[in-house]
């Protein structure tokens, strides 16, 4: 099977948001034998970049491997103007991959998200008009962990309706379109039947994990780690990845008051950055909290297990919207895959996922009351909050590692190729 894999992100090296899920359907691609090229971007040279990605492998040789790579302009999701550079770049590389799509007619196209799934069914349309007597034709497989579109506007009032539009439109056609869709839960599965007139048959489930390799407790405690950034501190909260608006960051700075009464000697630790990150800085100073509150700044993936290691519990912040209802973070599966216990939204995805109370509590969405009570009783259970994170550990390494999910989504991808070639 000639496969290509296509996402509007820097794919390597891996940062979080869609590129850990992409980059190991890309490897679980070439383990199965299959012809791989990928459209990315990429923050090193392109021999790394297939390296990294498991692209190795010669397709002479093996039947698979990474033959080609369509490398695409990136807009950082640390641009404080990235909107405004998106609606840009993305109709750049929607043309790009189209192209790319009609000159090679590949028998698979698996895009991550929308807009990447726009260019792949342009793609499609066009190799049939050019190409109208090949044999069989390219199914196009929507990996969908996000809707772009519903939290356009959390981003100030700058943008133009005309924009929010269009892309509401054109996120509704790529649904309704593609031949498969992979989401990554039940609750976003609903969200598509029923909110885009989606038929569950053509709707598959495989949920976000992490590699387990990569995200472990480590041997030795990170104790100069705390050291050197909150001495003082006798627990340390983390919340970490991209800190943008949609999510609703700044819960966590005025529940941060109410766990400090109980807890003084606590520590919130920001491991990342993005637009939210200067308001969370003012309102901190605002409450006269600004020494209780460390932001790194954007770091890289090891950088991250370090300070996941060195925290005492892993937080989760998001809104009742939409888009947050069927979606979940790789944070909690980082933090449990880390030994740690995690505090989430109360939210229908990451509720599917593991039962109130394992390794984990939920506090109602938007309430910092809730939040900050639920983060006081895990602060003031040592025990409990330990034997939670154990719990997490064994949880994800037997139902959620990179290697058996992906593997699970490129065999649903085979199956559709299958059907195709029968029909």
């Amino acid at each position: 099977m000639k496969a290509l894999v296509a996402i509007f992100e820097q794919l390597v090296p891996i940062s979080g948001g869609g590129t850990p899920r992409t980059s190991h359907i890309v490897r679980a691609l070439n383990r199965r034998g299959h012809t791989v090229s990928v459209a990315a971007s990429f923050g090193v040279a392109l021999a790394a970049a297939k390296s990294t990605l498991g692209c190795g492998a010669s397709p002479q040789r093996s039947g698979g491997g990474c033959v080609e790579v369509l490398a695409l302009p990136f807009v950082s999701r640390l641009d404080p103007h990235k909107m405004r550079k998106y609606a840009f770049v993305y109709p750049w590389n929607v043309l790009r991959l189209a192209l790319y799509i009609a000159r090679t007619g590949p028998d698979l196209v698996i895009s991550h998200n929308t807009v990447a799934g726009f260019g792949a069914l342009l793609g499609k349309a066009l190799h049939r008009r050019t190409a109208p007597r090949r044999q069989g034709r390219t199914q196009t497989v929507l990996d969908l962990t996000d809707l772009l579109f519903e939290y356009l506007e959390s981003y100030g009032k700058s943008h133009a309706s005309l924009v929010s539009r269009l892309g509401r439109a054109m996120e509704r056609y790529t649904i309704q379109h593609s031949d498969h869709i992979i989401t990554i839960s039940q609750a976003m599965r609903t969200i598509l039947v029923q909110g885009y007139g989606v038929s569950e048959t053509r709707v598959e489930v495989v949920h976000d994990g992490v590699d387990c390799e990569v995200f472990h407790p480590l041997d030795v405690p990170e104790d100069d780690l705390r050291q050197r950034v909150s001495p003082w501190a006798r627990h340390i909260c983390i919340l970490h990845g991209v800190i943008d608006p949609q999510d609703g960051p700044e819960l966590l700075v005025e529940a941060a008051p109410q766990v400090l009464q109980r807890f003084p000697d606590t520590a919130f630790w920001w491991v990342g950055d993005g637009s939210a990150v200067p308001g969370l800085r003012a309102r901190a100073r605002e409450l006269g909290l600004e020494e209780r509150f460390f932001f790194s700044g954007w770091v890289t993936q090891v950088e991250v297990v370090q300070y996941v290691n060195a925290s005492d519990l892993g937080l989760v912040v998001l809104p009742d919207i939409l888009s947050a209802r069927g979606r979940v973070t790789l944070k909690e599966f980082e933090y449990w895959a880390c030994g740690k216990a995690a505090i989430l939204p109360r939210l229908p995805a990451l509720q599917e996922i593991i039962p109130e109370g394992r390794a984990s509590l939920f506090y109602t969405p938007g309430d910092a009351a809730d939040l900050a009570e639920k983060i006081g009783t895990l602060l003031g259970d040592d025990e409990r909050r330990q034997a939670m994170g154990q719990q997490g550990r064994q949880m994800v390494s037997e139902h959620f590692e990179w290697r058996v999910l992906s593997d699970e989504l490129v065999a649903l991808c085979e199956r559709f190729c299958t059907g195709s070639q029968e029909d």
